[in-house]
């Protein structure tokens, strides 16, 4: 047939009509088609980094101070996280010109619950 598009094609069941394909034979029905396995969504790693709050000697707070999760933990706990922190504060202390502070104290900042406003 002259000038029917696909609509006379022997060899699919198929038209497409303005941009879009109509399916209405069985083989294009869905129960007719190959069942894919859904994709099962992972849990979110734990990576990334842990923020801690600093007490120093002089009574002067450093408050979610980050470490990379990968050095912490072992037989060691927080302890990589205190020599972490203090080489940053070396560093810091040398280009600023100001003194080194001791870290009195080091805790794991609270974890901070989503508000409504985040979501």
């Amino acid at each position: 047939m002259q000038g029917q598009g696909d609509a006379g094609c022997t060899r699919t069941r198929h038209a497409r009509i303005r941009g879009r394909w109509h399916f209405s034979d069985p083989p294009f029905q869905s129960e007719h088609r190959p069942v894919m396995a859904k994709r099962t969504k992972s849990k979110p790693q734990e990576r990334g980094s842990v923020l801690f709050d600093v007490l120093y000697e002089d009574e002067s707070r450093a408050s979610n101070r980050r470490v990379p999760m990968e050095i912490l933990g072992g037989l060691d706990g927080d302890e990589p996280a205190r020599q972490l922190i203090e080489e940053q504060d070396r560093v810091i202390a040398e280009k600023s010109g100001r003194p080194l502070r001791p870290i009195r104290s080091l805790t794991r900042s609270p974890i901070r619950a989503p508000s409504a406003s985040d979501e």
